[in-house]
């Protein structure tokens, strides 16, 4: 019998985290998930106490390996997957100054139209790649400097998740090529931080961790680490990388020019390139893959999942019997799937927390549209649906302008679970939607093969291309092609019709 070989990945996200056992071929054995809080002080603020993470992090890891009854002598490593773009000051010794100011929290409006005005949005586009929002690390790090001035000089250096929690593990402070070129502060053909930038922001370089690929073995857990974690002393931790990246992997689109769409509490549509493309002032930028000789060309959306649990959350009904087995989310599945395609003319903008692409905008906010006393509840919850997708096929157009020609996208997340909202991306959308088995696994399968990768198990990252399993393709049905164009040019109308409206009534957006 062969070698029992396992990682321990761990899916960091924004509601919770998730420990997921793998063998080598990144299937899962056995995951557990535990949640935690976001804090909203003001509006605009979003943070997190990394306490919780670890917390997190450490729980679900005891819980994975009592169930399974694995020897932690098996588990040959560990791997972060994480929410990217938060900004973390931390002590010499790695403990926090503040809470985590995370990649939600848009309270840096003011710095990044400074920086707008300064440089003007065409050299922005032309050097940077991307037009700076509230929301972007560099505007986030300005607010920091000038609002607590005696947090940043206190500061030895400032992390995201995954580099506190590489450093929680092993000790090292070490940022992964991805997370690092997703801050706006770093030189992609030097692969390091650029000196540049920072000197114009008057901000300090050395308080940025060095950066390594993905797959490099930052060190190995320490003795408290492990021992919290029920593991041994020793056992290698990688450097890991964000969500947007391992998705990728986890997705196995990691041939140049194949894509993925992401179905989470957020949304994306990333494809890999062989070289970095952009589409800055719609907000679609390219990021370092887990790949260091590839690149994804990523479009992102704040609010995709999370339109439907809030709509489950605060509009479905408390007093009906959702059938046996069944949950409010499953329920509302079915009465979407008895209404019409194209919800009897509602239209739902998913716009609920700003938005990044294809419109950059921290103002905008969500809504029904055309809403009327003819439509049912299975209407409004298919709106929802088809909002989203809506504006999943406005990226996708951005997208092919920046050269994507695939008829095809992977789909996972966790939303990538119900066929009728695949079904729906499909229609909408207009190309194959290829679903993965496990698609709410991504995350934690794609950290895992990156630490297949630095065990010497895979040549390189494209070698995974065919290691992920398709469960089962959705393909557009042509007859309501022409009704989902129609849906289109209006949601985007509405936009370009309420955009002004938006930024007076979020002026501090």
């Amino acid at each position: 019998m062969s070698e029992r070989i396992f990682v321990m990945a761990h899916d960091v996200g924004t509601g919770g985290s998730k420990a997921a056992l793998t063998d080598l071929s990144g299937n899962i054995i056995a995951s557990r998930f535990k949640p935690y809080p976001t804090i909203y002080p003001r509006e605009h603020w979003a943070e997190q106490e990394p306490s919780d993470w670890w917390e997190a992090v450490t729980t679900t890891t005891r819980e994975v390996l009592q169930e399974t009854s694995v020897s932690p002598d098996d588990v040959k490593g560990v791997i972060f997957s994480t929410q990217m773009i938060g900004v973390l000051p931390v002590d010499k010794s790695g403990e926090p100054l503040r809470r985590a100011i995370i990649w939600l929290d848009g309270r840096a409006q003011e710095q990044a139209d400074r920086i707008i005005r300064m440089f003007t949005k065409p050299v922005l586009l032309a050097f940077a790649g991307g037009i700076p929002t509230g929301k972007d690390v560099i505007a986030k790090l300005m607010w920091l400097v000038e609002h607590e001035r005696g947090v940043y000089e206190e500061t030895h250096k400032i992390l995201d998740v995954n580099s506190f929690l590489v450093h929680r593990s092993c000790g090292e402070f070490v940022y992964d090529y991805a997370a690092a070129s997703a801050t706006g502060a770093f030189n992609f053909k030097k692969k390091d931080w650029d000196p540049f930038l920072f000197r114009i922001f008057k901000m300090d370089a050395s308080k940025m961790p060095r950066v390594a690929p993905s797959y490099e073995r930052a060190g190995g857990l320490t003795e408290r680490a492990a021992e919290e974690m029920g593991l041994r002393p020793g056992t290698p931790v990688f450097t890991g990388t964000g969500d947007v990246p391992a998705a990728a992997v986890g997705s196995g689109a990691v041939i140049d020019g194949k894509g993925h769409v992401y179905v989470g509490s957020s949304g994306w549509i990333a494809v890999t390139m062989a070289k970095s493309v952009n589409a800055g002032r719609k907000g679609i930028v390219s990021i370092a893959s887990a790949d260091p000789t590839r690149f994804l060309l990523l479009a992102e959306t704040e609010s995709a999942g999370a339109c439907f649990k809030w709509f489950a959350d605060n509009l479905a009904p408390k007093d009906v019997d959702y059938g046996p087995g069944m949950d409010v989310f499953d329920y509302l599945n079915k009465v979407a799937a008895e209404a019409e395609p194209g919800s009897g003319g509602l239209i739902f903008c998913p716009w609920m927390y700003g938005e990044r692409s294809p419109i950059p905008d921290t103002t905008v906010r969500g809504g029904f549209i055309n809403l009327s006393l003819d439509h049912k509840r299975g209407d409004v919850a298919r709106a929802v649906f088809e909002g989203v997708a809506l504006h999943a096929r406005w990226m996708l157009e951005e997208i092919k302008k920046c050269g994507f020609m695939d008829v095809s996208l992977r789909a996972i997340g966790g939303g990538a679970k119900s066929d009728l909202w695949m079904q729906i991306y499909a229609d909408v959308c207009g190309v194959n939607i290829e679903r993965l088995v496990q698609p709410q696994e991504s995350g934690a399968r794609g950290a895992a093969l990156i630490a297949a990768r630095g065990l010497g198990h895979y040549p390189d990252i494209a070698s995974l291309w065919n290691v992920v399993k398709i469960d089962r393709v959705f393909f557009p049905r042509t007859e309501y092609g022409s009704l989902y164009t129609e849906a289109f040019m209006n949601f985007k109308e509405v936009y370009r019709r309420l955009k002004k409206l938006y930024r007076k009534m979020n002026p501090g957006a």
